[in-house]
């Protein structure tokens, strides 16, 4: 933690797209669980209920007293163990229900999405990655 560690998150992610709210808020829609991506590392790309419900309580309960954060839109659990994963760290996998989250935010852009371009000395895109941020963000 807490350097430049060569790419972004786990790969369990996928960009939707994004929508204009009522009231003309920009959103940008994602699913997180739903199965391999093609930044998924070997991974299988899926998320647990678990965590899944971790996401989906404490995304709830920072938008409930104030805090901007990306919201979690719909939960949907698998009807069966299916997702193996070792809940410890201690060496016993085992399988748990998987979930799909559908989530959305104002922006998925994080820091580390503009050290992919720094990373590679390509300050074109970090230029041109900014005065997005800054264009529909802080007019």
């Amino acid at each position: 933690f807490g350097e430049w560690a060569g790419q972004l998150g786990d790969g369990r992610a996928i960009n939707l797209g994004e929508v204009l709210s009522g009231n003309g808020t920009r959103l940008e829609l994602q699913l997180k669980g739903s199965g391999v991506t093609a930044f998924s590392r070997g991974g299988d790309g899926r998320a647990v209920l678990r965590s899944s419900l971790r996401e989906f309580i404490a995304s709830e309960y920072m938008a409930a007293i104030g805090v901007p954060t990306s919201r979690a839109l719909s939960l949907v659990a698998s009807p069966e163990p299916n997702v193996v994963r070792d809940q410890f760290y201690d060496g016993n996998h085992a399988p748990e229900p998987g979930a799909v989250v559908l989530r959305m935010a104002a922006s998925w852009v994080r820091f580390g999405t503009f050290e992919i371009f720094a990373s590679r000395s390509d300050w074109a895109n970090v230029r041109r990655l900014a005065d997005y941020e800054i264009e529909h963000f802080y007019p």
